[in-house]
Parts: structure tokens; sequence; C-alpha cells
């Protein structure tokens, strides 16, 4: 009996309870943006998270890049680089030790034989004063484009027709000359030339021979008179091949037939030189 009352008591209380009222179902946590927006202060901290959590992984990535150890490759080696430079740059600046109570020794170069006062004397000058003082005619002095001294003589004054034999007119003309030469370290070209006409002769087979005989004998003479280096001539014989005129008559043949002594600008080395 008292358990039917009791549960009569429970009937009636809740079909008169106000919770008993039908309420409309609540909204479901599904329903939420997926975006994961909450209440009061705690989306900011999600928010915090998820960009902390982001910036880690980028700098995950970023630290396992190519470009990370090669980056501190080369700032290394720039470095070094740089501390080698600095290196080499004190090492010029510091002063190597002397000790002040010793004396510094120094070697003293020996002077070598100066021959500039010979070399600078005017060989063109010197030369047409030889042949004025000689008195003599048919000799030409240029000044070549080199700025060699050519001394040209005809053979009509040196030597006979057919002839290497020097004339003693001209010897005392070869002696200032000589003289003019001993006063340098130049080298000297003595060059024999001929006429066309065929020569064939018991001593010259040919104007090739005689061209050549006749420069000798005038470097020969050069050389004995003046005491000079033989190393310095340098004797050729050039026949008719290079004229200065046509052999058409006997005046343009005799200017053919010369000995030219050409006092070039080429020094002839010390070792060269005679004692």
């Amino acid at each position: 009996m008292r358990g039917d009352r009791a549960a009569d008591a429970t009937d009636h209380r809740d079909e008169e309870s106000p919770d008993a009222i039908e309420r409309p179902p609540a909204p479901a946590a599904a329903a939420m943006p997926a975006t994961g927006w909450l209440p009061g202060d705690v989306q900011p901290q999600r928010m915090l998270l998820d960009h902390d959590h982001r910036d880690v992984h980028r700098e995950d990535s970023l630290g396992n890049h190519w470009s990370v150890p090669w980056s501190d490759l080369m700032m290394s080696m720039f470095v070094l680089f740089a501390a080698l430079v600095t290196a080499q740059a004190l090492e010029k600046k510091v002063p190597e030790y002397i000790d002040r109570d010793r004396p510094v020794e120094r070697e003293v170069p020996t002077p070598e034989p100066s021959f500039e006062p010979l070399v600078r004397i005017d060989v063109l000058e010197k030369s047409r004063e030889a042949v004025r003082d000689a008195n003599i005619d048919n000799v030409e002095v240029a000044l070549l484009d080199d700025r060699s001294v050519k001394v040209s003589v005809q053979g009509p004054l040196f030597f006979d027709a057919g002839d290497d034999v020097l004339r003693p007119e001209v010897e005392g003309f070869l002696d200032s000359l000589a003289a003019v030469i001993g006063q340098t370290r130049y080298r000297v070209n003595v060059i024999g030339h001929t006429d066309s006409t065929p020569i064939n002769n018991e001593r010259f087979a040919s104007n090739w021979e005689l061209s050549l005989m006749r420069a000798t004998r005038v470097t020969k003479r050069l050389i004995g008179v003046g005491g000079l280096d033989p190393a310095r001539f340098t004797v050729m014989g050039r026949s008719e091949y290079d004229p200065v005129a046509a052999n058409d008559d006997a005046e343009q043949r005799s200017r053919n037939r010369r000995v030219e002594i050409v006092i070039t600008r080429e020094l002839t080395p010390l070792s060269e030189a005679s004692p």
C-alpha cells in the first residue's frame, strides 16, 4: 500500500512539475563552426598555440635546407680569407729586428766601367771634321733613319781600277775616322761595292771578291791604326747589286764603286769589348 501511494505521489508530482513541460532541444555541439571558435578567452589561446606550432614547423624545415650549411661554409671561407689578407698586410709593415749595437753591413755594388761620355759624342759632326781635315772630295757623310752615321767614300779615291790596295792619300782620313770610332762602343759595318763592269783575273774571279777585299782592306786599316776591337766590325761585299746610280756612263759607274763605313747605334756588349 505504501509503495503504491508513493508511486502515485511521484506520478502526481511529475505531472505537476514545471520541469515536465516540453522544452526545445539544445543546439548540438557539432553545429559549431569548423574553425574552432570558443567562447571567452579560450579561442585566442588556441590561435596562439596553432601559430607557434606553424612557426616551429617552418623553422625545422629551414634548418634542414641545403642553403643553411652552404651559407655557413661561405661565411667561414670569407672570414679565413680576410684574416689571411690582414696578416699579410701586417707582415709587410712590421720592420725586421735590427741590433742597434751592431753596425749594419751594406753591400756596395761595384760600378761597371762607364762609357757614357764616349757614347754621347757627336759621331756625325766628328766624321765631317775628319773629312774636312783630310781635305778630300767625293766623300759623303749622312745620318740614316736609325741614327746610324754612314761615311761613303767613292772607290777611285781609295783604289785604282780593279785593285784593292789603298792609296796613300786616304790613309790619313782613315786614321782620323778610326780615332772617332775609338771614342764609342758602337758596332761598325764596312761594305764594299763595285760597278757592273765584269772582272776575271788571277786575283779576283768576280766583283764579289773585289768588293769584299776592298772592304777588308779598309777594315784592317781602321783596326790597326785605332787599336779597335775586331769584334765590333762586320765586313761585307755587295758586288754590283746595290748601286746608287745607273751604270750608263763612267761618272755613274765611279759613284757605284765605293766603300761605305756605317757607324751604327748598336752598342757592343761589355763582354765582347777588348781589355
